[in-house]
């Protein structure tokens, strides 16, 4: 047998195309952060049904039509990871999370039926901050496992798929002892037998590994809304919403094989796009002279033009082995339906509660290419996609006591589900760039929420704090032999919003 060191980033780094899609991203992109004015993110979004709040523009758009003046409002926060910043990026950062104003248009009828109030509004919120950060020692290697064997498997994939027509291998010396044994020095080794044909590929178990993340940007949408207040009973509402993804990830994962030799890897992924969506939402109050009222709203998938560039770094024993990016690719992107259905009850002047679900299905997420070459590279992620997420459950509660007319005391919880199968696993294809290996199973996300509202002549001043509460399932690189290291996404934020009624 002889052998020859394999320096690769991944087998496609050696011809990059710039497909770097996959579940995990389709559930990043398909989720959003409980964030709006402080008012709404204190009572934990649980005001579909309540409404008379500008951040309902974009859960159930009714929810304006409950506004009987005119309402302009601004919202700036404060956020952090609980992990310190990473890769030179910061662990907090300051926000513009929401502007917007509400005009109230009163039709002049005071009668108990008919049209009342018709409304327009226009809202600018961050629908989500990627803000996150991660350190951690990998877990459970033992000296067996290592992200070694996964590369080796790629390259075995390209080989036996004549993908660079073997090219892939090609790039280094034979390294043997004089009794003809493998030396394992190098990250993946490929074996031939006597006669130079290709045997297997082989990789070399880990003494230990480190993995450092650093994500940043934000998905912000501007809705605008139309609603309508009929008879004081019956509620409903059109938001139009324009979105905007800025998404960056960097990554460094280091390696110290149980041969003495080390390397790590320093990768990078961009994501920009634009999309659209549509919402309806109604808000109905059954009973007559009762405050009890419930919420619908259904959300079509926002549809989204993406365009992605990633790239990767390869440092063996100290020393840059390769650096290899890609051009800029456009795909377009799907999310799946949200619907949702909720309950608000009030006690005189004094008491607000609400209660919200919402239900989608990151599953049913979809790509697409704008290239016919790539189809069957779409069609294979989104078939992955399918095995790999399962529906996610939204639930909202809150609550708003006011001991004083100008004085409110708030809180609340929201509960998001994982949309991560138990068995899910990040599937690489041989003929992708991917050379980000590793994966997280998150948990369920849990919000807990508090707040206060101070009233004023002509406006209000409203500070919430949240905290989020989330933890996942780590894997550095697939094998199913190996455990998890327990991974944490802990966030607080603090958020004021000043408005002003006109």
């Amino acid at each position: 047998m002889k052998a020859r060191l394999l320096y690769i980033i991944g087998v496609s780094m050696i011809g990059m195309s710039a497909m770097a899609q996959d579940a995990y991203d389709a559930a990043n992109f398909s989720q959003s952060d409980l964030n709006g004015t402080a008012r709404y993110v204190a009572m934990g979004g649980a005001l579909g049904a309540l409404g008379g709040d500008i951040s309902t523009m974009g859960s159930n758009p009714a929810g304006i039509g409950l506004f009987r003046r005119s309402e302009a409002t601004l919202s700036l926060s404060a956020i952090t990871t609980d992990e310190k910043g990473q890769l030179g990026h910061d662990a907090t950062r300051g926000s513009l999370d929401q502007a917007g104003m509400v005009f109230v248009m009163d039709q002049g009828n005071r009668s108990s039926k008919g049209l009342q109030y018709v409304n327009f509004g226009v809202n600018y919120a961050k629908r989500r901050n990627h803000l996150g950060n991660a350190s951690l020692d990998v877990q459970n290697l033992n000296g067996i496992f290592s992200q070694t064997y996964q590369l080796a498997d790629l390259c075995k994939m390209a080989i036996d798929n004549d993908y660079f027509g073997g090219m892939a291998v090609d790039m280094s010396t034979p390294y043997y002892d004089e009794h003809g044994n493998i030396i394992k020095d190098g990250i993946v080794v490929d074996i031939y037998d006597n006669d130079g044909n290709l045997d297997h590929y082989d990789g070399c178990g880990a003494q230990s590994a480190l993995y450092k993340r650093a994500t940043y940007g934000s998905t912000s949408q501007v809705d605008f809304n139309l609603s309508f207040n009929v008879s004081d009973k019956f509620f409903w509402g059109v938001s139009v919403g324009v979105y905007d993804i800025n998404y960056h990830r960097e990554s460094f994962y280091y390696e110290l094989g149980t041969d003495g030799n080390d390397y790590n890897f320093s990768n990078y992924y961009d994501t920009k796009g634009d999309g659209f969506d549509v919402k309806l939402g109604a808000i109905i109050r059954p009973i007559d002279n009762s405050p009890l009222r419930f919420g619908f709203s259904i959300h079509t998938p926002t549809w989204y033009m993406m365009e992605d560039v990633n790239g990767a770094s390869l440092f063996y024993k100290g020393n840059l082995i390769d650096r290899k990016g890609t051009d800029p690719y456009e795909y377009s992107f799907r999310t799946p339906w949200k619907f949702g259905v909720s309950m608000g009850h009030t006690i005189g002047r004094n008491v607000a509660f609400g209660a919200e679900y919402e239900f989608s299905d990151p599953s049913s997420a979809k790509y697409d290419s704008r290239d016919w070459d790539n189809d069957a590279y779409f069609v294979a992620i989104n078939t992955i996609t399918k095995e790999t997420l399962k529906p996610q459950h939204t639930f909202k509660v809150g609550l708003e006591l006011k001991p004083a007319d100008n004085f409110a005391i708030r809180a609340g919880y929201n509960y998001v589900s994982s949309p991560f199968k138990d068995d899910a696993f990040r599937t690489i294809l041989y003929d992708g760039p991917f050379t980000e290996t590793d994966y997280t199973n998150w948990g369920a996300i849990n919000r807990y929420t508090l707040g206060v509202g101070f009233r004023f002549q002509g406006g209000f001043f409203d500070l919430a704090y949240q905290f989020q509460n989330q933890k996942g399932d780590f894997y550095a690189f697939d094998d199913q032999d190996l455990k998890p290291t327990e991974i944490k996404n802990n966030r607080s934020q603090i958020l004021a919003t000043l408005g002003f009624k006109f």
